[in-house]
């Protein structure tokens, strides 16, 4: 009797190894994880990193910054403010009394000289549309006060031929020392 259980021990073992294995990632049980980070597990899913992963960005290279939401994306405020603040570790959320499509183009702050770097994601926009988004740092960012602009502005021609997106827009997330007049105002 003690055999005969300790082969379907056995048996029940490798089987569930098995099964583990090609089960998909949220379903492992046995696995280990590179990290106990829940935050870096979860960057590894596609569909939560196109949510989320500006917000991280944010709080990894520059949190507690005080952003302006561009007064063109106040049907979403809300949101944008929720993911600020709580993924982004911003220090405020304010929304801006103009529009930052009519301040500055993509193509604009692109190719602006001033840019540390440019990253670009692809995102679930508002309403769950793919959209590019793009987080522009610039060498004039003051790293311990950073001020933030957010915002749509349209897709310049190469982005567009390049892109997933079904808007016709970028979301931008840039310093506001790259724009203009020093930026929004609120």
């Amino acid at each position: 009797m003690i055999g005969v259980l300790a082969i379907a021990i056995v048996a029940n073992i490798v089987q569930f190894a098995g099964i583990d294995e090609v089960a998909p990632d949220n379903y492992e049980a046995i696995s280990r994880k590179p990290s106990s980070d829940i935050v870096e597990i979860a960057q590894r899913n596609a569909a939560v990193d196109r949510a989320y992963g500006l917000s991280w960005a944010i709080s990894e290279q520059q949190p507690d910054a005080d952003v302006l939401v561009s007064a063109n994306d106040e049907d979403a405020f809300v949101v944008l403010r929720f993911l600020t603040l709580g993924f982004g570790k911003a220090s405020t959320v304010s929304l801006a009394s103009d529009s930052l499509d009519e301040l500055t183009s993509l193509e604009e702050l692109r190719s602006n000289s001033a840019n540390a770097s440019v990253q670009k994601f692809l995102g679930d926009g508002h309403g769950h549309r793919l959209e590019d988004w793009f987080y522009i740092r610039g060498e004039c960012s003051d790293d311990s006060a950073p001020k933030l602009v957010m915002g749509h502005v349209p897709l310049d021609a190469e982005t567009a031929a390049e892109t997933q997106s079904d808007t016709g827009l970028a979301f931008v997330v840039v310093d506001s020392c790259l724009l203009p007049n020093g930026g929004l105002s609120e």
